[in-house]
């Protein structure tokens, strides 16, 4: 089977996306600009295929109720707000209304959601890194930039926007029902 069927078999049973949650650790750096990066492409593409779909982001831990600084700074010099930005713990309540879960590090996210929420079915078909989802094969890990210089904190957030718009567009596929 060449890879591109075989990837389009992944997902080729996957339900329509409405429900989007990024996932890091404390929900501060990451998983918040994943979060308003998404919302703002929502607004801001002249697309009706990104209206229906709810982003949201949340940490496994609660550290600061504040996004970072460099979060925000990267994110205004796009110009993109996140006023109304309250960060927020992981639950099981969260997780099932997600239709797709998208984590930034294997072991401190994916192993950890999986083994805290062990009881609850389908997590397997929901939870992905987010460059694995939007089809990247090496590399997959994001690191967490909290304690990076600007440049370094920069380029790990460019890495998350490149990663956020492969797999907006692969989502808008699977809701399309296009074989990839």
């Amino acid at each position: 089977m060449g890879l591109k069927k075989l990837i389009y078999s992944l997902y080729e049973n996957m339900p329509k996306i409405k429900h989007v949650l990024f996932l890091c650790s404390g929900n501060t750096c990451r998983s918040p600009f994943a979060e308003y990066f998404s919302k703002w492409l929502q607004k801001n593409e002249d697309s009706n295929e990104l209206k229906d779909i709810e982003f949201d982001s949340a940490g496994l831990f609660h550290y600061y109720e504040q996004p970072q600084e460099g979060t925000l700074k990267y994110l205004n010099s796009k110009g993109v707000e996140m006023d109304d930005f309250q960060a927020k713990d992981l639950d099981e309540e969260l997780i099932i209304k997600q239709d797709l879960i998208l984590c930034f590090e294997e072991k401190y996210h994916v192993r950890k959601l999986k083994r805290k929420f062990k009881h609850l079915k389908d997590l397997d078909e929901k939870v992905f890194l987010l460059l694995e989802f939007a089809g990247d094969t090496e590399n997959l890990e994001i690191e967490d930039p909290f304690y990076l210089e600007e440049n370094e904190y920069n380029k790990v957030l460019k890495r998350i926007e490149d990663g956020i718009i492969k797999s907006i567009e692969k989502i808008i596929k699977i809701n399309n029902s296009e074989e990839y």
